[in-house]
C-alpha cells in the first residue's frame, strides 16, 4: 500500500509540473462553463432598426417610439428608401428595417388598409426570424391597446408583412457553410503549421536548418509556402462541395471572395507560427490548435449572435480571425457586395497577420538563441 501511494503521490508531482497539464485540467473547464452559461445565449438583442416613414403622422410616431423604448430594439436611422436600406444590410449597419406605407393614419382610421413591412437579413436565418418575430409582437401590442380605445372590432387594423433579404428560403446551410468553412481553415493551417515547426525543433533538426546560408527568416517561410498552397488547395475543394452539392450561392466576385481567403489562410497559418514558438512538443502544439474550435465557433458569430453576449465577449471576439473571415464570407458570397463593403474585414485580418508575424519572430528569435 506504501508503494501505491508512492505511485499515487509521483502522479500529482508529474501533473503539477506540467503547466499544460493543469491548464487543460483545470483552466479549460472554468472557460468552458463561463463560455457556454455566461456569455452564449440564445435571445436576441441590440436589434438595430432603421425606419422608413412617408408619413411621419402620429401613429407612425408611436409605433416607431414603442419599438426604440423595448429593451430589444435601438432605432439607429430613419431613412428615405429601401435601396438606402439594403446599402445599410449590405455594410452591417441595421439588422431589420421597418417600412411604413404612405398616408398610414389616414388608412389606418378611415381605410383599415394600413401596412408595415420588415426587412431583415435573411444570411442568418434563425436570428432574422427572432427579429421580426420581436418587431411583430411589438406592433401587434400596441394595435391591441388601439383597439381598446377605439372601441371597434374593424378599426385600427395594421397589417404587417415581412421579407428575408439575400436568403428568401431561409436555408440554414447558407448561414453556417461560411462559418464552417472558417473554422476548417483555421484548425487545418494552425495544426499544420504549428506542428511543422515544433516537429524540426523537439528532433533538433531546426538548429542544423539554421546553420545554412539562408537567414532564419527565408526558413521559416519556405516552410510555410507549401502548407500555403495546401490549404489553398483544400480551400478549392470544401469550396466546390459547397456550391455544386450543398448549393451555397456565390452571388458576388469569386475573385474577391478567394483574396479575403488568401489573407484568411495567410493570418491562420500566422496564428499557427506563433502557437509554435510557444510550445516545445507537438503534442500541446496539436492540443492548442484543437483548443482553437471553441473561439472559433462561440466567438466568431458563426452559431450565435456576437450582439447579444456580454460587452467584454463582444471584445474579445474582435481578435477571433474568424468572426471577420465569416462576416466578409457572408457579404460576398450571400449578399453579393462589391470590396468597400468588405474593407474592414480585409484590414483587420491583414492587421492580424502583421501582429502574429511579428511576434512570432521575436519569440522564435530568443527561443533558438
Amino acid at each position: 500500500m506504501k508503494q501505491f501511494r508512492s505511485f499515487v503521490r509521483k502522479e500529482f508531482i508529474h501533473i503539477l509540473r506540467d503547466p499544460r497539464s493543469l491548464l487543460i485540467l483545470l483552466v479549460m473547464p472554468v472557460i468552458l462553463v463561463l463560455l457556454l452559461g455566461y456569455v452564449i445565449k440564445n435571445d436576441v438583442k441590440d436589434i438595430r432598426v432603421a425606419v422608413i416613414d412617408p408619413a411621419k403622422d402620429v401613429y407612425t410616431t408611436l409605433i416607431t417610439e414603442r419599438i426604440a423604448a423595448n429593451r430589444y430594439f435601438i432605432i439607429t436611422d430613419e431613412i428615405n428608401s429601401e435601396r438606402e436600406a439594403m446599402d445599410k444590410f449590405r455594410k452591417g449597419e441595421i439588422d431589420i428595417a421597418v417600412i411604413f406605407s404612405p398616408c398610414f393614419a389616414d388608412r389606418l382610421v378611415h381605410s383599415s388598409d394600413a401596412s408595415i413591412q420588415i426587412l431583415s437579413d435573411g444570411s442568418e436565418p434563425n436570428q432574422a426570424s427572432v427579429r421580426v418575430a420581436y418587431a411583430q409582437q411589438v406592433i401587434d401590442g400596441l394595435r391591441g391597446e388601439l383597439l381598446k380605445k377605439s372601441g371597434e372590432v374593424n378599426t385600427m387594423n395594421i397589417k404587417v408583412s415581412s421579407r428575408m433579404l439575400f436568403n428568401p428560403q431561409q436555408r440554414s446551410e447558407v448561414n453556417f457553410v461560411p462559418g464552417i468553412v472558417g473554422m476548417v481553415m483555421l484548425l487545418i493551417c494552425c495544426m499544420m503549421t504549428s506542428i511543422a515547426i515544433v516537429r524540426e525543433r523537439e528532433t533538433g533538426t531546426m538548429e542544423i536548418l539554421l546553420a545554412s546560408p539562408l537567414p532564419p527568416i527565408y526558413i521559416v517561410i519556405a516552410k510555410l509556402i507549401p502548407y500555403m498552397l495546401i490549404a489553398l488547395t483544400d480551400l478549392v475543394v470544401i469550396l466546390c462541395l459547397s456550391v455544386f452539392l450543398l448549393h451555397i450561392p456565390m452571388t458576388g466576385s469569386l475573385s474577391l471572395y478567394i483574396f479575403v481567403s488568401v489573407i484568411y489562410i495567410f493570418t491562420s497559418l500566422m496564428l499557427g507560427l506563433l502557437i509554435s514558438t510557444i510550445v516545445n512538443t507537438q503534442l500541446a502544439a496539436m492540443l492548442i490548435s484543437l483548443l482553437l474550435i471553441v473561439p472559433a465557433m462561440y466567438l466568431s458569430g458563426m452559431v450565435f449572435d456576437i450582439n447579444s453576449m456580454p460587452k467584454v465577449a463582444q471584445i474579445v471576439s474582435n481578435i477571433v480571425p474568424t468572426k471577420w473571415f465569416i462576416t466578409a464570407s457572408r457579404k460576398i458570397m450571400i449578399e453579393g457586395v462589391e470590396v468597400r463593403y468588405v474593407v474592414k474585414e480585409i484590414m483587420i485580418l491583414i492587421g492580424e497577420s502583421v501582429v502574429f508575424l511579428l511576434l512570432s519572430w521575436k519569440l522564435f528569435k530568443t527561443r533558438l538563441e
